[in-house]
């Protein structure tokens, strides 16, 4: 078994990622926060053992993420004209490669850890396809043995029940499914003020961070 991670992200470059956080933040502060986001993924990603790839945009953005991932397989711009053409492509890719269990997550993901992604690779020893889930009915990480077109044909992103409609579409497709563990992601600014009281005291790279942008624990 040649498990795989790839981690489907934005470069963290100034005034292209985590705009959502504009203007609580500036852009370069935005870029920095993902970018200690992307070093705690990671080391989360590096812990499990599995291949880990990129799937990265815009295309130019392939030079931090080389320095942050340095330990990757590989590293390629993502591909397909929504978002759910760019993360089947990606996956599709990895799969092809050998790959089997291969699971997706986005980059959004201060709190993850290595036993986050090793409970979606111990669901799919039983199922075909895993998904986990967010607070906001989203999903953050998605797993399959082999490709399923139809679990992102057509599909709408951020907003509804984007969890149960890809439940029902792997259901619909015949695919044996087990749920993954939950993480939740930082999209807005008020995900960013439950993420410094989770993170107070901690020592991740998105905690120091953290500090210094607030070192009073001001601007809340």
């Amino acid at each position: 078994m040649d498990r795989a991670v790839i981690c489907f992200t934005r470069a963290p470059v100034p005034g292209r990622t985590k705009t959502r956080l504009m203007p609580l933040l500036s852009g370069e502060a935005c870029a920095g926060l993902h970018a200690a986001f992307l070093r705690d993924v990671a080391r989360a990603c590096r812990e499990t053992g599995a291949a880990v790839y990129v799937a990265y945009t815009p295309e130019g953005g392939r030079g931090p993420l080389a320095d942050i991932f340095p330990f990757a397989r590989g590293l390629f711009p993502q591909e397909g004209a929504d978002l759910g053409q760019r993360m089947a492509a990606a996956m599709d890719r990895v799969l092809a490669l050998g790959h089997s269990p291969c699971v997706l997550i986005g980059s959004d993901l201060p709190l993850l850890t290595a036993a986050h992604l090793n409970g979606a690779f111990a669901a799919l020893e039983g199922a075909d396809a895993t998904l986990g889930p967010t607070l906001d009915g989203g999903y953050y990480l998605v797993g399959l043995k082999r490709p399923c077109p139809s679990l992102f044909a057509g599909k709408r992103y951020g907003s509804g029940d984007v969890y149960g409609d890809a439940v029902a579409a792997l259901e619909a497709a015949g695919r044996s499914f087990a749920p993954a563990p939950a993480c939740a992601d930082v999209d807005t600014p008020e995900d960013l003020r439950a993420l410094r009281r989770a993170l107070a005291g901690a020592e991740s790279h998105t905690a120091r961070y953290l500090r210094q942008l607030f070192p009073t624990g001001g601007a809340s």
